[in-house]
Formats: structure tokens, C-alpha cells, sequence
């Protein structure tokens, strides 16, 4: 029996072809492009300077007075969200079961010209329309719009939200601008995608889809515009930027997809290509066409919409996912426009030009990033309701932990730090005569990618995986960072203040925050699966549960969770850290932290030993509610590992582990490594793990003044009486979302 069928109800869109869909949707199927010459004085730097705008007026236009002040990024967000919602006609539903995935490709400044943290806009957005449920920040660059689309089905099949808001934003900022300048990869005029493959056009706006399942949406009168039936995801491992030349990543996608969908290559009557307007993009997508469809591949329309409106970049798969649906639901293909129909091979069809009828059930979207990243969604007709089954349960387990801090590398060395009480709070992890690349890769590395990968190599030697080619090209990666490369954000944005004609274009390609999982991907081989999630504090646990997700759909066997961030500053060393004391100060950290997530039933075919089983994972959204809607609370549990950073928001915490779990020793990382942000997220969960399978946990030896309740509340000694039989892991993007993920023992 088939899974939920889950559909879209809803669209929003604003753009440089439309402030709203029905705008969009007549200039695209009528050629009325929106590339035009940006005027922006800053610019003028720059030869190319050709760019899809919103117009000033299109956006303050549809902004009531409270929300005026908002930066370009949440308004442009919060436009699209309310279209999609209005059109869905979505009124009751419950703030805890509705949901964002939202894809962003750039961070946004504020108004001091400070990044703010990626999730930012994602949280205005939620709590301007109220929502509690399932809250994801994903950012693989190109592919993170069409990214969303797929994560929000994934979380209405599990059943954790009823309705969810899937997207993208991306403004137009000066320094990408500049980066791409640098690349070369802008063309001097309105980009003509397939035909005069000379560069591309940088464009902006934000696009939402409503995802709700079928038998809800039906329910409730709403009309389905177009089912999700299925979407794929993989990586290139091949290039920081360029995409894989041979297509093989965004022929995986596209097939992952298809399987997903339980559909075949001959059920697909239009694609609607990525078409950057790049040689190297557009020659690559052909390959994937040919490979894909084979002999059928020149009868299968193919057109870009970033011929009308640019790059959106984060935004770039919501607003292509947008027109896919829209030329279901009309049966028209609309055109790439300037189109040189005597430039390139005339074997596969893109569309010149001029919209088509269709006449097809079936579409595809696809997207690819740099990073490596690739996705692919399947958009059907909508059928009736029918019967549906719940995914089927397999078990999971951590079978491999790679931590990389200052306390070392590797399990046993962070285990005899442990042991011995030693304490690096804010130290970067030393890496010095040690290699885990090639070194024609290592050299040219980052930090944040060189720890990334150590602690990757780490904890699949730990696990103990000898995998043949054929199943690591299904092996899955999910990556989770805060902020990124603060090293090459850094280098990039100093290098644009001197001269923004001559950017550090190395820099620029480890900017977006899935580069690091692209490093890890390339130098281990990985091809599968691949993600990258920046929710902050919560990212890890976030990524733990879309691996869980993926094991469960059988879209993998093995999925890697790698998590880190960065702190390039000055430490102060007399700083005093100790979580959940009152005297104790926040210390940014440095670490990278990997585990190796499993199906149960893989690991015991091949003979392996995990650490812990998985027993449940989730997440709650908006402002600090105690451990209310928490997972895992209700069985027994031997110790909690909080989310503590040894900062102000430890007291809430602390009072609320006290209270809801009475006699559970408490305890949290940060007073070892300082508050490494996604990394801190990731090295709880490999404490406790460690604490079920070795009876060794952080003990809080500094710990003089708690901020609540009394010494006896909290773990003193490093060595467990015995081995934990339940452990309790908290995770927290405060202001955002909050986690708890239970392992257990095997």
C-alpha cells in the first residue's frame, strides 16, 4: 500500500516577473522577461550588470505597517508565505502541527552590517503567522528551494505536521554579486540558458509552496493543485563549484526521485531545467536529459524560467517548483526565452522561445549547487483520496563517533580528557601532522572542511565500514552548521572591501554553508543522499532526525551526520565556563563532531557493534516552553545532557530538566569545548552515547553557584556508577527551536 499522499495547496511567489503568481504566471507563458540592467550605483564596478529585480514598490506595497521595517530578506519571505496561505484557504490549523522548511542560500546582514544567524528569517516569518511545528533551515545553495519542498513532505509522512510551508528566499546582496563577478560566470546581457551558454543572471524574490496531506486538504475543501509525489537527492563529490561533468549526481537525483515517486522515465512529459545559462551547468543538464531518457530524451520538453528571472539562488528551486506546478495545473510548458535555436545540438527540446501545451500527469523540477548538491521533485496531478499505510519502522543505531575538539581527536583521546578533567573551553582543534585527504586536497582546504572531514574519517574507521563501491554511492550525508566558514566569510568579505573586482574567489566557493559537506562528500566518495541544515544550535539534532528519515523510507542504509562551526576570534583564557553556574560566562568554541547513524538491521548483517539505539527524536519551535512537547520524556532515564552554552539561557533549562525529571543527573558539553554551536549539538549526542556504552559522561567539576537546585542535581564524577541505560540529549537554537533526542542501550 501506498505511503500518505501529500499535495500543494497553496503557492506564493514574488520575483522580477511578479509580485504573485497570477502576475508571474501570465508573463512567463507570454515571454515577458525581467532581466534588466541594475541600477544601483554600487554596481557600476562591475561589466556585467544585468539582474532579475523586485521592484522597490512590489514589496512595500504588500506589506501592512507593522511589517515595513523588515529587512528585504523577511519581507520578501513573509509576502510569499501569506500568498500560499491565502490561496490554500488554511485557517485553524493548530500552531504546533504547522511547519517551515525554508532554503537560503546567503546570510543576511543587519542593519550594522552583521551576518545574521541563517535561521533568523525563518523565525520572523513563523512568529509573525504563528507557527509552532516543525521549524528546518536548509541551505545547499542552489538546490535549497527544492530541498525544502522535499524535507516538508518528509514531515508530514512522519507525521509531525499537517500543514508545512516549504520555500526559499534570497535577495540580491553586493558581495555574491561581486563573488560571481570574479567567477567569471556573468553574462553581460539577459542570460540565454541552453542556446548562448555565456554566463548568468543573478536574480532575487522568495517562493513558498503549501504542503498538506491529501486526506486533510480534501477534508477541509481545499482544492490540490499538484501532489508531491516524490523527490531525490545526491551529491557530485566531485568539485567545489563545478558541477560533475559527466551528470552522474543529477542523474541520481533525477532517478532517486522517479523511484521515490513509483513512477518511470516514460511517465514525464515536461522537465523544467535548472538552466543557469553556464557552459558548464548547461552542458551538463543535456547529459542528464540523454542519460536519463535515452532515446525519448529529445521528445521530453525542457525549458528554463531563469531566462525571465535570473538566479534566485536559495530561492531558485521554490520558484521553478512554483512554475512546475502551475504548468501541471494548465497544461503549458513555459518557454526559455532568447533562445538561439542554431547554437547548440538540436536533439533535445528546450522550449524556444514561445510557451506549449502539454499534455502530461507528470513533472519534474530539478536544481544543482555548488557544493555538489543536487534535487530533484516530482509534481503529479492530483488524484482522489485513497488509502494510504504509515512508513513502516526500522531501527536505527550510531555505530561510529569521530569527535574533533580541543580536547583531541578521536574517541579515545576525548574519552581520556574526559577521564582526566582536563577542560579546552574556546581552543581549536590541532590537526598539525595529520592528514585525512589527499594532500592536493588538504592544502588547499579550510579549517572548518579540514576538521569537518577528520572528524568524518574518524567515525567510519570507529564504525568499523568497509563498503563496497557500488553501496557507498548510496551512502547518505547529512551536514549541520551554524554559520559555516567563518575563515572563508572572512577572507571573502575582507577581499571585497579592498576591491570588489578582485574577490578571493577560493574563498568565495567555501561561502555557502554546504561547502564543507561537499569537502566531506568528494574526499570520502560519498554520493547519496545529501543535505545541509543550519538551525543553529539545534542543527545536529535536526540532522540526526532527517538521517532517522531517510533510513526509514529506505533511501539509505548508512547516513553520516557531520556538524560543525568555527570561532576565528581572540579567547579570552581567564574567562570562567561552567554550564548551569551562575557566575559562568558563554565562550565561543571550535570543533567538528561526526557519527555514523545506521539501519539496525544493516549493521547486524555486516557484524557491526553500534553504541546506542536510537529511540526517538524530535523537536519543538518558538519561544522557550520548558520540556513541553519534547520526545522521550516518559520512560525512565539515567542522565540528560543539556544544551547548556554556559550562558543566560542555562537557567530555564536547568529549572525545567529539575522539574520535569527529578533525580537525573544533568549535565552538558560546553564547559570542555565552549559553545561550538552545531558541533556542541553533535558532541552531546556522541557523549551520550559514550556514557551508554562506556559508563563515561562530562562531569560539571566547576560547578560552584547552580542556577538551580542544588550540587546533587548535577553528574560530579566522569564515570558512571554503570553504563547508562537511557540517555536524554538536549539541543537548542534559542528563540527557535529546541530538541531532545533519547538513545538507548543495545
Amino acid at each position: 500500500m501506498a505511503l500518505r499522499p501529500v499535495v500543494v495547496t497553496g503557492l506564493g511567489v514574488i520575483c522580477a516577473v511578479g509580485r504573485d503568481p497570477e502576475e508571474f504566471w501570465h508573463r512567463l507563458t507570454t515571454g515577458q522577461g525581467g532581466l534588466t540592467p541594475i541600477q544601483d550605483p554600487a554596481f557600476e564596478v562591475f561589466e556585467a550588470r544585468y539582474a532579475g529585480q523586485v521592484p522597490d514598490e512590489w514589496v512595500t506595497g504588500q506589506l501592512p505597517e507593522p511589517d515595513t521595517t523588515l529587512d528585504r530578506t523577511a519581507a520578501l519571505a513573509l509576502i510569499a508565505a501569506r500568498q500560499a496561505i491565502a490561496q490554500a484557504g488554511l485557517t485553524g490549523v493548530e500552531a504546533t502541527r504547522f511547519g517551515m522548511i525554508l532554503g537560503k542560500c546567503q546570510a543576511t546582514p543587519d542593519a550594522a552590517g552583521h551576518y545574521q544567524p541563517m535561521h533568523h528569517t525563518q523565525d520572523v516569518i513563523a512568529d509573525r503567522l504563528g507557527m509552532r511545528g516543525p521549524r528546518i533551515l536548509v541551505s545547499t545553495a542552489c538546490a535549497a528551494g527544492g530541498n525544502a519542498v522535499g524535507l516538508a513532505k518528509d514531515k508530514i509522512r512522519a507525521g509531525e505536521a499537517d500543514a508545512v510551508l516549504a520555500g526559499g528566499v534570497d535577495p540580491l546582496l553586493f558581495g555574491t554579486y561581486a563573488g560571481f563577478a570574479g567567477l567569471k560566470a556573468l553574462s553581460t546581457g539577459p542570460c540565454r540558458p541552453y542556446s548562448h551558454s555565456d554566463g548568468l543572471n543573478l536574480g532575487e524574490g522568495a517562493a513558498f509552496l503549501l504542503l498538506e496531506p491529501l486526506d486533510l486538504a480534501l477534508a477541509r475543501g481545499a482544492v490540490p493543485l499538484a501532489e508531491v509525489a516524490g523527490y531525490g537527492l545526491s551529491a557530485d563529490a566531485y568539485h567545489a563549484t563545478a558541477p560533475d561533468p559527466t551528470g552522474r549526481g543529477g542523474v541520481s537525483a533525477m532517478r532517486r526521485a522517479l523511484a521515490d515517486a513509483g513512477l518511470t522515465t516514460g511517465d514525464v512529459g515536461y522537465v523544467s531545467g535548472h538552466g543557469t545559462g553556464t557552459p558548464a551547468n548547461d552542458a551538463m543538464e543535456a547529459k542528464v536529459m540523454r542519460t536519463v531518457f535515452g532515446p525519448r530524451a529529445g521528445q521530453v520538453p525542457t525549458s528554463s524560467i531563469k531566462s525571465f528571472v535570473g538566479h534566485t539562488l536559495g530561492a531558485a528551486g521554490a520558484v521553478e517548483a512554483v512554475a512546475a506546478v502551475l504548468a501541471l495545473r494548465d497544461g503549458v510548458a513555459p518557454p526559455t526565452i532568447g533562445f538561439d535555436a542554431e547554437a547548440v545540438p538540436g536533439d533535445l527540446d528546450f522550449v524556444p522561445n514561445q510557451a506549449r501545451k502539454l499534455s502530461t500527469g507528470t513533472v519534474v523540477s530539478n536544481n544543482y549547487a555548488f557544493g555538489g548538491n543536487n534535487v530533484s521533485l516530482v509534481l503529479t496531478t492530483p488524484g482522489p483520496d485513497r488509502e494510504w499505510a504509515e512508513p513502516a519502522p526500522r531501527e536505527a543505531v550510531i555505530t561510529g563517533l569521530g569527535p574533533v575538539s580541543g580536547l583531541g581527536a578521536g574517541v579515545a583521546e576525548t574519552t581520556e580528557a574526559i577521564l582526566a578533567g582536563r577542560r579546552a573551553p574556546g581552543a581549536r582543534p590541532s590537526l598539525e601532522g595529520r592528514t585525512f585527504a589527499p594532500r592536493s586536497l588538504w592544502r588547499h582546504m579550510n579549517n572548518l572542511s579540514r576538521m569537518a572531514i577528520a572528524a568524518a574519517r574518524l567515525s567510519w574507521e570507529d564504525a568499523g565500514l568497509k563498503l563496497p563501491r557500488k553501496e557507498l554511492d548510496d551512502v547518505a550525508l547529512v551536514f549541520a552548521t551554524g554559520a559555516g566558514s567563518a575563515e572563508s566569510t572572512g577572507g571573502f568579505d575582507d577581499s571585497i572591501a579592498a576591491n570588489p573586482n578582485k574577490p578571493a574567489v577560493l574563498s568565495f566557493s567555501n561561502v555557502v554553508l554546504n561547502a564543507t559537506g561537499g569537502a566531506v562528500c568528494q574526499t570520502l566518495g560519498l554520493r547519496g543522499p545529501t543535505t545541509t541544515i543550519c538551525s543553529g544550535g539545534a542543527s545536529a539534532s535536526i540532522a540526526l532526525t532527517c538521517a532517522l528519515e531517510m533510513i526509514r523510507d529506505g533511501k539509505a542504509d548508512v547516513v553520516l551526520v557531520v556538524a560543525a562551526d568555527e570561532h576565528v576570534g581572540v579567547v579570552p583564557q581567564d574567562t570562567f565556563v561552567s554550564p548551569y553556574d551562575r557566575d559562568s560566562e558563554r565562550v565561543p568554541g571550535s570543533a567538528a563532531v561526526a557519527f555514523v547513524v545506521e539501519a539496525a538491521d544493516h549493521c547486524a548483517a555486516r557484524g557491526g557493534t553500534p553504541y546506542a539505539r536510537v529511540l526517538a527524536a524530535g523537536h519543538v519551535s518558538g519561544p522557550f516552553d520548558g520540556l513541553t512537547g519534547l520526545a522521550g520524556l516518559t520512560e525512565p532515564l539515567d542522565l540528560v545532557v543539556g544544551a547548556a552554552t554556559g550562558g543566560g539561557d542555562d537557567a530555564e533549562e536547568a529549572a525545567s530538566v529539575l522539574a520535569a525529571l527529578p533525580g537525573v543527573p544533568l549535565t552538558a558539553s560546553a564547559g570542555l569545548t565552549g559553545d561550538c554551536q552545531a558541533a556542541t549539538g553533535a558532541l552531546n549526542i556522541t557523549l551520550a552515547a559514550l556514557a551508554i556504552r562506556d559508563g563515561v559522561a562530562p562531569a560539571l567539576t566547576g560547578l560552584a553557584t547552580p542556577v538551580a537546585g542544588g550540587l546533587a542535581d548535577y553528574l560530579g564524577e566522569p564515570e558512571l556508577p554503570e553504563p547508562a541505560r537511557r540517555a536524554l540529549v538536549l539541543s537548542s537554537a534559542p528563540g527557535s527551536v529546541r530538541g531532545a533526542v533519547v538513545l538507548g542501550a543495545i
